[in-house]
């Protein structure tokens, strides 16, 4: 009866410890874990597209000490074909912290982010901002539509 007892415990003990085995590379999100990576102000890169009118942008954000962030911005023509216009390369330091500001031509510019580390996986990202003219805000900022008119108010003097 001992040996049932003690062969019975042996047994729910493996059957009720918690056994963990990872195999497999990481995935995205895992790694910009690893690596700290947060893109924290200048663009949004959850979503595809965004619109501005400034002709600058500072992108900015936080990573893990030793991290090689590489940001290019490329230009669309008509045939949408890409154009690189500025590449930077930036080792983040001991604060964590990256910023750099990057310009922008007016119509598309596709702004791409690679982050990697010595032992870890690449992370990148990319989205598409549209930079508009300014003329474009100021007919906007001055001019008034009226519901189920066609004319437009100006507000000039």
């Amino acid at each position: 009866m001992k040996k049932f007892s003690i062969a019975f415990i042996v047994v729910m003990l493996f059957c009720f410890a918690p056994v963990l085995v990872y195999a497999g590379p990481l995935d995205a999100e895992t790694a910009e874990q690893e690596l700290g990576l947060s893109v924290t102000s200048g663009i949004d890169m959850s979503k595809e597209t965004q619109s501005t009118f400034d002709d600058t942008k500072t992108i900015a954000g936080v990573a893990n000490q030793g991290t090689a962030i590489e940001i290019s911005v490329s230009t669309k023509d008509a045939n949408g074909d890409l154009t690189e216009s500025a590449n930077f390369e930036i080792e983040v330091g001991a604060s964590g912290i990256f910023s750099q500001t990057v310009e922008l031509s007016l119509g598309e510019n596709v702004v791409s982010i690679i982050a990697s580390k010595e032992g870890c996986e690449t992370v990148s990202g990319e989205t598409i901002v549209k930079r508009r003219n300014i003329t474009i805000k100021n007919e906007l900022e001055n001019t008034v539509s009226i519901p189920g008119s066609t004319r437009n108010l100006s507000l000039t003097m």
